[in-house]
């Protein structure tokens, strides 16, 4: 299971250190993950494929972040709606993205009801920067609608989903009950994420 010990990863200042970390330490995890939630992503109708994240792009800083991404292309998923489990250096997240390189990025958020947004269950948050892991805001139908608002802009980017803070009880549970919570929170997304992908 994801544990507190797994934000020493980012203790490495080295970029191959904490690449050798992440790749020893945090994918292993990563690829179980993609195990468990295999059920909830069969309940679609088109096929999902898992990418872990490789870094690389990188050839100086480490990365301040990992994850794997969950799309319906096996060639990739930031042009595409989907679906990011990771870590910063101080939370776990579980993000349902559409980011700026994001096809018919305003037609496809245009097509989700505010409604439907809004009856996802207390504790979920909405942002508009991957890159900025205190971009979350909680999911109130202000924040939301201010989210909304900045969506015409070339570079706006939107994010629903869950922060799990270090040293938060869902680091500190058993291994089955963390498991739940993970698969839980994705499929509490998966009616938006269902949406999204069908237009």
């Amino acid at each position: 299971m994801y544990q507190d010990q797994d934000f020493h990863v980012w203790d490495d200042q080295t970029l191959p250190g904490r690449l050798e970390k992440i790749r020893a330490q945090i994918d292993p995890k990563f690829t179980q993950t993609v195990t468990d939630l295999t059920p909830v992503f069969n309940e679609l109708a088109v096929p999902i494929y898992d990418h872990i994240s490789q870094h690389r792009r990188r050839s100086k800083n480490p990365p301040p972040d990992t994850w794997v991404a969950f799309s319906a292309s096996k060639r990739g998923y930031k042009m595409l709606p989907h679906i990011e489990v990771g870590f910063w250096d101080d939370r776990f997240f579980i993000w349902l993205a559409v980011l700026q390189e994001a096809k018919n990025r305003q037609a496809l958020l245009s097509s989700l009801k505010e409604d439907t947004v809004m009856q996802l269950p207390a504790g979920f948050a909405c942002g508009g920067d991957h890159t900025d892991k205190n971009c979350g805001q909680p999911l109130t139908r202000d924040n939301y609608q201010e989210l909304m608002r900045n969506q015409p802009q070339r570079h706006a980017e939107w994010q629903v989903g869950r922060n799990f803070m270090r040293g938060s009880d869902f680091f500190t549970g058993t291994p089955t009950d963390q498991v739940q919570t993970i698969q839980d929170t994705v499929r509490a997304l998966l009616p938006l994420y269902d949406q999204l992908i069908r237009i």
